[in-house]
């Protein structure tokens, strides 16, 4: 088979985004530096090793007969106040949990565009199919319109009119070529291919999950994946403000030293410190403020999160639900209906008792209510896609069994 004449499947689709997406491989990148924090801030610091000589004349070499002269062998190590690694090990370890959050963030993020665009090119290909279908009728009102004309029972007008609309259709499926292409480009960038891309027919519709307005509801305040990353990020604020409280404890030192003086006994020296926090005013006690602010400010983005979280959320699945009456609208009651006068007007018009513009105009009719009834479609399945980064839940499937064998499921067949 050709290439891109394979049918596409979304399964594969959110599988490759998944392994090869730019945008999930960074943050994945990164989740996994972040592991190597908590062992660097953890670890003591480095401690001081030096030599020195001490010479008691400046006019000769005076170790081993001056008792003032030594080579000296000295280490100095930093011990900070107990606690303060331990905290600083929190720190490095809320920074991976955000970056945990921030990956799934992405993922859901990433998934649910690859979703959206899928349902794109599922619409354009079902779109495509009815044109096609309904040129070859129109083509047909066509040539019985200008046999008529030919004999004439009918009026050039009638033939003039089949064939302006037959243009109409031909644009159409231009217009839809165009909208295809971008729709292949917006995946192959999210899958990370960079290469010019090119996809087979979508032809099976996703499974769509049942939904509650409560339950998504819920599911944003208790599983968004925005709210989950923020309140990270909040407890990481908490951490730092337990490091900048215990760092107005001072830090400790010791050292050790061992003097060689030649023929002479050596000595040794042993001694311990304290890195005095006597700016504290201008350091630790800012850095304190800074890190309170800096708490209070991400608790904040939590409330105002939330609140733009629900607003998001009731809105789409408002969307949601008036694709879905719509859709039910036209498949139930306008569809039918329409198809019947078509059917009602190519009949009579067959046996004289119609007009052709009666016969055209319930074509039209038919052809409008059936891309209606494929864009709603679509209009409910991106709206559950855009929904699932914002709630956490699964709400629109890869359709059961192969995808390429699927039917369409459209009231047009």
């Amino acid at each position: 088979m050709a290439a891109g004449s394979e049918p596409l499947s979304l399964a594969a689709l959110l599988a490759e985004a998944e392994a090869k997406s730019p945008e999930i491989l960074a943050l994945r990148a990164r989740r996994s530096a972040a592991e190597h924090l908590p062992a660097q801030m953890e670890a003591l610091p480095d401690p001081t090793a030096s030599v020195s000589y001490t010479n008691d004349t400046v006019s000769r070499f005076t170790l081993g007969s001056s008792e003032f002269s030594t080579l000296t062998f000295s280490w100095l190590q930093e011990l900070p106040y107990p606690g303060k690694r331990r905290l600083a090990g929190d720190v490095a370890r809320a920074e991976i949990a955000l970056s945990d959050r921030s990956l799934e963030t992405a993922r859901l993020r990433v998934r649910a565009a690859v979703k959206r665009a899928y349902v794109e090119l599922f619409r354009i290909d079902r779109t495509r199919t009815i044109l096609d279908e309904s040129r070859k009728l129109l083509v047909s009102f066509l040539e019985t319109a200008r046999a008529r004309y030919e004999t004439g029972e009918g009026i050039l007008e009638n033939v003039l009119k089949a064939q302006t609309e037959l243009m109409k259709i031909d644009g159409e499926i231009a217009a839809l070529a165009q909208e295809r292409r971008a729709a292949e480009l917006q995946i192959g960038a999210l899958l990370g291919r960079s290469a010019d891309v090119r996809f087979g027919p979508a032809l099976a519709a996703p499974r769509l999950e049942a939904t509650e307005a409560a339950s998504l509801e819920r599911n944003a305040t208790e599983r968004s994946p925005d709210l989950l990353e923020l309140r990270a990020a909040s407890q990481r604020e908490e951490s730092r403000l337990s490091l900048a409280r215990q760092n107005l404890k001072p830090d400790f030192q010791w050292g050790a030293a061992y003097m060689n003086r030649g023929g002479l006994d050596p000595m040794v020296m042993g001694m311990f410190g304290f890195r005095l926090p006597l700016h504290k005013k201008q350091k630790q006690s800012e850095a304190v403020a800074q890190a309170e602010l800096e708490l209070e400010a991400a608790r904040r983005n939590i409330e105002r999160g939330e609140v733009r979280l629900l607003s998001e959320v009731r809105e789409r699945i408002t969307r949601a639900e008036r694709a879905r009456t719509l859709v039910q609208l036209y498949g139930e009651g306008i569809l039918p209906q329409a198809r019947s006068a078509l059917d009602s007007a190519a009949a009579s018009y067959g046996v004289g008792k119609a007009e052709f513009v009666t016969l055209i105009g319930d074509f039209l009719s038919v052809l409008e209510a059936e891309k209606e009834y494929e864009a709603q479609r679509a209009q409910e399945a991106m709206v559950l896609a855009e929904l699932e980064p914002l709630t956490g839940a699964t709400l629109l499937l890869p359709a059961e069994g192969g995808e390429g064998d699927s039917a369409s499921g459209g009231p047009h067949e």
